[in-house]
C-alpha cells in the first residue's frame, strides 16, 4: 500500500475496538463526538508533508527579541490550534514550550552540543482564545510564562 493521499486517509471511527462493558449510549457518544471533530474527515495532503507539525508551530511564532539565556516570542492562536471550546490546544502549548525552551538553550549552548528537553511540565489555568496573540518568555533558569498581550 502506498502513501495515503487526501482522498483515502481518514481514520475508521466505525472499525474501532469497544470494550463489551461500555454501555451503548456511551459508545454512541463517543463516536459522535470524533465525527463532530471532523475525525472521520480526509486529511488534506499538505498535513502529511514531513515536518508539517514543526512548521505549524513555527508559523505560530513572532520572535521578540533574543538575549543570552532568554527569548521571548508573541504567539498567535490561529485556528489550525484550537481546541474544541475554541482555546489554544494543549498540545500546542506544550509544543511551543518544547520549541522555545530548545531556542532559549541554545543561547547558552554551543551548536556542536546535541540538546533535547528531559522534562517538561505545565499547568492549565485557562486557553488563550482564537485570534487572539500572547506573550511567551523562556530563560535559560527554567522559568516560561505566558502573557496577555494588548
Amino acid at each position: 500500500m502506498g502513501k495515503p493521499t487526501a482522498t483515502d486517509y481518514a481514520p475508521p471511527l466505525t472499525a474501532a475496538t469497544v470494550w463489551s462493558d461500555v454501555p451503548e449510549p456511551n459508545r454512541s457518544r463517543t463516536i459522535d463526538f470524533f465525527e463532530r471533530q471532523a475525525l472521520a474527515s480526509p486529511v488534506a495532503a499538505d498535513c502529511l508533508r514531513k515536518d508539517f507539525y514543526s512548521r505549524l508551530i513555527l508559523s505560530l511564532l513572532e520572535v521578540d527579541s533574543v538575549e543570552r539565556g532568554r527569548i521571548t516570542c508573541l504567539v498567535s492562536v490561529k485556528p489550525a490550534v484550537i481546541n474544541y471550546f475554541g482555546g489554544l490546544h494543549g498540545g500546542a502549548v506544550a509544543a511551543i514550550a518544547e520549541l522555545v525552551s530548545i531556542a532559549c538553550a541554545r543561547t547558552v549552548v554551543a551548536e556542536d552540543k546535541e540538546l533535547f528537553l528531559g522534562e517538561l511540565g505545565m499547568s492549565y489555568l485557562s486557553a488563550a482564545p482564537k485570534n487572539e496573540w500572547k506573550k511567551c518568555d523562556s530563560n535559560s533558569w527554567g522559568l516560561s510564562s505566558y502573557q496577555e498581550v494588548m
